[in-house]
């Protein structure tokens, strides 16, 4: 049998229903830091940063056990940021609300290339 080594898992609609976590989500992740397993929670919003995100989960019950800090969360802003800073490009104009800017901090504009 393969064992696994990391777990993708969604957010929304996964294991939180607006600011409700869906029975058993809690457990069910906690477990799989018990077993060691690297766990990265996916989600395609645009609209709040990671931190806000965290502070939202955290409020639902998912504590540092479940999920361990803001580098365990990517969202749509978090895989821009690290496309960008993976590929050296620095966009001339980057459209984004001030909940997300956080999210970007790092990504040069200066002489950009894209």
């Amino acid at each position: 049998m393969t064992k696994f080594k990391a777990a993708l898992i969604d957010l929304s609609g996964t294991l939180h229903i607006g600011k409700t976590a869906i029975p058993g989500a809690i457990d069910a992740c906690r477990k799989l830091h018990q077993n060691n397993l690297r766990v990265l929670f996916l989600t395609n919003t645009s609209k709040i940063s990671s931190s806000t995100l965290l502070n939202q989960l955290r409020s639902m019950g998912f504590d540092s056990t479940v999920i361990s800090g803001q580098e365990c969360i990517m969202t749509s802003v978090s895989a821009t940021r690290q496309f960008l800073l993976n590929n050296k490009l620095r966009p001339l104009c980057l459209v984004e609300d001030e909940l997300v800017k956080e999210d970007f901090r790092g990504v040069e504009m200066q002489d950009p290339n894209c």
